[in-house]
């Protein structure tokens, strides 16, 4: 299954040359709609629900601090998110293989990418919750997907306001527990942290050829994507490359096979 990340061109890049894809803390999204919230079912107003709600509201803070998202979509050729995420179509996306690159595991993620499709709300539900987990749920040190608390981590992290529903967005979620600069193996995986103006991504190393397609954006500059073509080949030998290209009968993006300047005389 492969899922795509739209970037500027010098992120795709970065991903491309360290063969790793970075996970954000929730506090750093666009969106402050889009902020999770620890679910909170109706109450009363009793002392004892405002102390709930107060204690939730807790939980909600650990779980943002010690999670990272990535968020991904399933496919490449969405003209608003080339022109909202990849410079304006001159960045690229990348394509991965989720499977390969273990972000379907249950036992290493959170919300694996198979459980990750976003919900698009127009409100958020404080309903009952229908499961009953059979099991106890540890805010913020959670590594692996606990089945029967998937309803309250849809709420808490795949509900999303209605006015993204074009995203088509995907969200692979994990715990970040124990993760610093002197120590980057967990159980989550091996995380580096790069500062990017002032703001730290968990940069997971992903296995080898989990990397298998590439798409330079309309706009893209010819020599960067000639140089960077050329560089990822003994990085990436079996990476798909494409060319996007503006189809005006239709007003899409269209692509075909990458093929450089100087071979294609």
């Amino acid at each position: 299954m492969i899922l795509y990340k739209y970037v500027p061109f010098a992120a795709g890049n970065t991903i491309l040359e360290s063969n790793g894809i970075g996970f954000s803390q929730p506090k750093f999204f666009n969106d402050p709609f889009d902020l999770p919230s620890y679910p909170v079912e109706k109450c009363d107003n009793s002392a004892e629900d405002i102390f709930e709600r107060i204690h939730l509201m807790i939980k909600g803070c650990i779980w943002s601090k010690n999670t990272g998202i990535l968020s991904m979509t399933r496919t490449p050729t969405n003209p608003l998110m080339w022109a909202h995420y990849a410079d304006k179509h001159k960045g690229m996306v990348i394509g991965i293989d989720v499977i390969a690159a273990g972000l379907t595991l249950e036992e290493k993620n959170l919300i694996p990418a198979q459980y990750g499709s976003v919900i698009y709300v127009s409100k958020r539900l404080n309903e009952p919750f229908i499961a009953k987990p059979a099991t106890g749920l540890l805010v913020g040190a959670t590594h692996h997907f606990p089945h029967d608390h998937y309803e309250k981590l849809q709420r808490l992290f795949l509900h999303k306001p209605l006015c993204w529903f074009y995203e088509e967005e995907v969200r692979i979620v994990k715990c970040l527990q124990d993760v610093s600069r002197e120590k980057g193996d967990t159980r989550s995986g091996h995380f580096e942290i790069v500062d990017t103006n002032g703001r730290d991504l968990y940069v997971l190393s992903l296995p080898r050829d989990s990397i298998k397609e590439l798409y330079f954006g309309i706009r893209a500059d010819v020599g960067e994507t000639d140089a960077l073509f050329y560089k990822i080949e003994g990085l990436h030998p079996q990476l798909l490359v494409y060319k996007c290209m503006l189809n005006r009968e239709n007003l899409n993006v269209g692509f075909a096979r990458y093929s450089p300047i100087a071979e294609s005389g």
